[in-house]
């Protein structure tokens, strides 16, 4: 009875570990898309002011 309940924990702790990693990868690459967004705006406005000159 112990060793089915030792390996339902373990089921579930890895389930948990398994959602954890996938959510907070997908916040990270959302970031990083934001980031990417940023910069890509900072080049162009950096551009303008180039090709002012």
């Amino acid at each position: 009875m112990d060793l089915v309940r030792g390996i339902e924990m373990d089921l579930i702790v890895g389930i948990a570990i398994v959602l954890i990693v996938f959510f907070s990868s997908s916040l990270i690459e959302k970031r990083l898309k934001s980031i990417e967004k940023q910069n890509n705006r900072v080049i162009e406005i950096l551009e303008e002011i180039r090709d002012k000159k």
